[in-house]
């Protein structure tokens, strides 16, 4: 009987133990990834820069934009999402490091700049150089936007009329004063 104690208490103490087990987090299951030289080529957009800002679990972040390799044009400032909005979560979620310039091999979906663990975005480094193509460039200033653009407002002409008539009047008056003594 006391050999069947022992083994029910072990079997008790063993089984949390195979939950806790078979529950750890997912580890992300890339393929083996492509030479760089590829997958610069196979990127969506492919562009040197430096995380200023983190957002949602550090997987987006505010990039300042030093150069653009490939894909669209990019503005000096933009956002790249390593994974999705809010408490979601995937195994191939990429995180960033706040204050690190990287070579990103981004993909757009649905408009927006995105990336994963399972991408060649990698820290730049000084041997990531001699991949910089010809036609690599600054990123450009974005087009302004209608809706904030300066507007002509009437009322900053106010000073300057009010000034333009006063000086008439002192004109006027002077003219009079000058006529009437001669």
């Amino acid at each position: 009987m006391n050999g069947t104690l022992a083994r029910a208490a072990s079997a008790a103490l063993l089984v949390p133990l195979l939950l806790l087990i078979s529950v750890a987090p997912a580890v992300a299951s890339c393929v083996q990834p492509a030479p760089i030289e590829q997958a610069i080529r196979d990127a969506d957009s492919v562009f040197v820069g430096t995380v200023t800002s983190l957002s949602n679990n550090d997987r987006w972040a505010t990039v300042a934009v030093e150069e653009v390799w490939s894909g669209p044009d990019l503005a000096p400032i933009v956002e790249i999402r390593g994974g999705p909005e809010g408490n979601a979560a995937s195994s191939v979620d990429r995180s960033f490091t706040g204050g690190t310039r990287y070579l990103f091999l981004a993909y757009i979906a649905d408009g927006v700049l995105s990336d994963n663990a399972c991408s060649s975005t990698t820290e730049f480094t000084a041997d990531l150089v001699r991949l910089r193509p010809a036609t690599a460039h600054p990123p450009i200033a974005p087009a302004p936007d209608p809706t904030t653009a300066a507007r002509f407002d009437p009322a900053s002409l106010l000073v300057p009329a009010a000034l333009v008539v006063g000086a008439g009047f002192l004109v006027f008056g002077a003219a009079l004063v000058l006529r009437r003594r001669a």
